[in-house]
């Protein structure tokens, strides 16, 4: 197993600093976790923990600008996040820059308050309202949280509350109570500094010291200790969404983190409801086939934790049945212990999701994220190399006592149904100047080394040793564009059933074997291409080569499998209504590409043309378009090439070709801009009582292999591509309007798409597509892309390209990449030259050239009787169209 060495030290103003040397890459996380969640609250004063999570980025004395706008230019990846018991912050950068992160962190450690006023506080409470929106009344089931919360941690529980708090005490809140909240949490006394990465040991506490040693420290603050739940009996309660489907949650309070029963918990939650070959998804998913899915987990926190099911019923089937069901299950697993068997699975995927962690340097869930983790909770950041001991500690009779007190223990059922001591020492530094950059380390991107079979299959792999992992993935060119005109659909169904079943593995046999290896089959479908990827220790690389060698070749399609996964395909198809931000997407690409082509259709298809979708449709198109010579099989990690082609040979080598595989033919792009001569035009699609209104505005632009390519991507990262982007600043930094407001530009061989949009309120639609609009007139040259923004953007990009070879998992992403648009084995080596080589002047043109926004498909999902008026009074066509895009007439 992997160690992680690591020294500790400490500032006299009480900063935990935590180091870890890793010069793989030339890049470094910093992550700094500060002791305080939403449990810190008062009762009438919640949501200042998560309030600050916003205000954090917006500025501080002596950067008195959005914090991700240096940082971006510079190519690095940041966010953070808050829950019951601490708030992190994290950023990704190249090394060069360690010092650039560290004034901003402690500037907005030591010197926030400086900066923030009550236009800033009004402006973050605003993006707060629009991220509640989102993400929990805009979303199917989300509200569901909110409901349970309170229930499972009755008061005076400080996990009474939720972390994004109330509304209305936000709202009640002035700006010298969230500024008095500031001074107790956030100060080096109560903070965790994890620095992990290619920084230089001789020189690094120095500058801690010198960026955070003059920070006082914060007051005492009185902890928590355990405190588990007051629940008494079972509360039963039902709630109305605007969702397809039934859904239950069943919830039972358990202890905090590290106790002596959140091993057994979790992998308790393992044997019953993770992973395609768990108790309850065998049972009630594919057995009894009355669910559409299920899932247990256990989420153990600082001073109390849950033990949580919940399980959606397919239509027309009873939640009390599924109920029974899980409750039967969980008596039994109470009564008698899980098999040897079921222990060593979920023991495999414990350990395997452990390394998968450790591969990553910072982001969530990284090892900087651990140490602190570790550091915070347990004082103690050595566990990150024990923990994984306890687990594997686990005994299959502590698994049946965990299980026997919890389900004799209280709990909550909520069903969701369709509508109807410190000192600061003295450093005397000039904290108003930005740092410079230091020499930035030297960095080689990989050179992966590419074979091909005799029967035409393609093998690349790129040798990463260090992490004991593989990373596997195999492409082939069966996507969505091969699919037959008048059945949309069938690439999606004939990838979702490669994993049901072959002619030598049950579709039981073939999940309980990959997760017994700790390792889980992904079969996806894209528009050019299908992948089965899986990543799993290097010890049992082969053996899942093995089964997926075996579902790619050997697919039954079993009538009995095929009905089941039809029958589900067409349930989530019904779900689509749901869900504003999937009609959105769907019905967006439908008009600019056009109903029923290669590129417009659904890939997923219509409930119709799924409907009508056989067995023999599949098997058709399984024989027709899956062969060797359209295939190529990466492998990333602990291995050699010599190693791949071997093994490529003895499972790929006898696989005969019955398609050429070729890529789909390109389509001439100045014909597809010219032609589309139709004037800017709204596409409404009414979402009653929708909260907040999802816009998505576009048109198609250039194949991916265009000259212009580099070009257009750095048009499209300045104009709406991160967070400092043009769009985001406008519509979230300075209206508040959105909790993001993006762009991006869907790649492919012939015509890509580019789409701009987000959720925004419902009351401003009419302002977001207004100021839309404007964007797009903007930087097609009323206000012509800057110098400054130029130079950020490369600066960015170039500076963030070691960053996307970290995890193996995104090594096999980029190569899939390289296969799929035909690009050279040297593109790695290549790819600063190109995007060196691109020019102000040439951004500028694709701009002017390139936008359509004349041309634009806008479309707003939202509730129809709120916006429809204001929408008219912008001056454009308007038309009604329903989920898929079609005009309604």
């Amino acid at each position: 197993m992997v160690t992680i060495a690591f020294d500790k030290f400490t500032l006299s103003n009480g900063l935990d600093v935590i180091l870890h040397e890793d010069h793989t890459l030339p890049m470094t996380a910093v992550n700094v976790w500060y002791h305080v969640g939403s449990k810190d609250e008062e009762v009438g004063r919640t949501g200042f923990a998560h309030l600050f999570e916003h205000v954090m980025f917006e500025g501080s004395k002596n950067h008195k600008n959005s914090f991700f706008d240096p940082l971006q230019k510079v190519g690095a990846v940041l966010n953070g996040s808050t829950t019951n018991d601490r708030t992190n912050y994290w950023e990704n950068v190249p090394s060069n820059y360690l010092e650039l992160a560290l004034w901003l962190e402690s500037d907005r450690m030591g010197f926030l308050l400086d900066a923030l006023d009550q236009k800033a506080f009004d402006i973050q409470r605003d993006v707060v309202k629009n991220e509640r929106r989102q993400s929990y009344e805009n979303r199917p089931y989300g509200m569901a949280y909110l409901k349970l919360q309170p229930m499972v941690f009755p008061e005076p529980h400080p996990y009474n509350w939720p972390t994004i708090g109330s509304q209305e005490d936000l709202e009640a809140a002035g700006l010298e109570d969230i500024k008095d909240f500031f001074r107790t949490y956030y100060a080096p006394s109560n903070a965790s500094l994890a620095i992990v990465g290619d920084f230089d040991p001789n020189t690094i506490m120095a500058s801690v010291e010198r960026y955070f040693g003059d920070i006082p420290p914060g007051p005492p603050i009185a902890r928590f200790g355990r405190m588990d739940s007051d629940l008494a009996g079972q509360v039963k309660l039902t709630m109305r969404d605007k969702v397809q489907l039934p859904r239950t949650y069943m919830v039972w309070p358990t202890g905090p983190a590290f106790d002596d029963r959140q091993a057994s918990l979790d992998i308790l939650s393992a044997v019953l409801g993770d992973g395609k070959s768990s108790r309850l998804h065998r049972k009630l998913v594919l057995e009894r086939q009355i669910a559409r899915d299920v899932r247990a987990f256990h989420h153990g926190q600082e001073i109390a934790g849950e033990f949580s099911i919940q399980a959606t019923a397919n239509p027309g089937q009873s939640l009390h049945e599924i109920e029974a069901i899980i409750d039967e299950e969980m008596a039994r697993i109470a009564a008698e212990p899980p098999t040897e068997h079921e222990m060593t699975r979920a023991k495999n995927r414990i350990e395997s999701h452990h390394v998968r962690q450790l591969e990553k340097t910072g982001g969530f869930g990284g090892r900087a994220d651990l140490l602190n983790y570790y550091n915070t909770f347990v004082g103690d950041p050595a566990v990150i190399n024990t923990d994984l001991d306890r687990y594997l500690a686990v005994t299959s009779d502590q698994i049946r006592q965990a299980a026997q007190a919890t389900v004799s223990s209280a709990n909550v059922r909520l069903t969701v149904l369709p509508e109807d001591e410190y000192t600061p020492s003295v450093t005397g530094i000039d904290r108003s100047k930005m740092p410079d950059a230091t020499e930035a380390s030297p960095f080689q991107p990989p050179v992966p080394e590419r074979g091909t079979l005799a029967n035409g299959m393609g093998v690349i792999t790129l040798n990463k040793p260090g992490i004991p992992l593989v990373s596997m993935g195999l492409m082939v060119r069966a996507g969505g564009i091969t699919d037959p005109v008048d059945k949309p659909g069938v690439a999606d169904l004939t990838t979702a059933m490669l994993t049901e079943g072959t002619s030598n593995r049950t579709r039981d046999q073939i999940s309980d074997e990959m997760e017994f290896l700790g390792a889980e089959l992904q079969s996806t479908a894209s528009r050019e291409y299908i992948s089965i990827t899986t990543e799993t220790l290097t010890g049992h690389w082969t053996a899942a080569l093995d089964i997926l060698a075996d579902v790619i070749r050997n697919a039954s399609f079993s009538q009995g499998e095929f009905d089941r996964v039809k029958a589900e395909h067409l349930t989530d198809l019904g779900r689509i209504s749901d869900n504003p931000v999937a009609i959105a997407a769907r019905t967006a690409r439908a008009l600019q590409f056009g109903h029923g082509t290669q590129y417009g259709h659904p890939i997923s298809g219509t409930v119709d043309s799924v409907t009508a979708i056989n067995r023999d449709d599949l098997l058709t198109h399984f024989s027709s378009h899956y062969g060797p010579q359209g295939s190529t099989l990466i492998l990333v990690g602990d291995v050699t090439h010599e190693q791949s082609l071997a093994k490529a040979e003895e499972l790929f080598g006898s696989w005969e070709s019955k398609t050429s595989g070729a890529s789909p033919q390109e389509t001439d792009m100045g014909a597809v801009l010219t032609e589309d001569s139709a004037p800017a035009t709204i596409y409404l699609a009414d979402k009653p009582g929708a909260a907040q209104s999802v816009i998505r505005a576009g048109h198609l632009t250039i194949p991916r292999n265009d000259p212009d390519y580099f070009s257009m991507n750095l048009m499209n990262y300045i104009f709406g591509g991160q967070f400092s982007a043009r769009l985001n600043m406008n519509l979230r930094q300075d209206k508040g309007y959105s909790y993001g407001y993006m762009s991006s530009i869907d790649w492919y061989t012939s015509s890509s798409s580019l789409s701009a949009g987000g959720s925004v309120q419902t009351e401003v639609t009419k302002e977001s597509v207004a100021e839309t609009l404007k964007e797009f007139a903007d930087v097609q040259g009323d206000r012509p892309i800057t110098q400054e923004e130029f130079a950020d953007s490369k600066d960015g990009i170039l500076r963030g390209f070691p960053a996307q070879f970290e995890t193996q998992g995104q090594m096999v992403q980029q190569l899939t990449r390289i296969v799929a648009f035909d690009l050279p084995d040297d593109y790695f080596q290549k790819y600063p030259q190109y995007v060196g080589a691109v020019q102000l002047q040439d951004v500028r043109r694709v701009a002017k050239e390139r936008i359509r926004g004349d041309q634009l498909k806008i479309v707003v999902v939202g509730d129809a009787a709120v916006i429809e008026s204001g929408l008219k009074e912008l001056g454009l066509p308007l038309v009604r169209i329903d989920y898929e895009g079609v005009k309604i007439v």
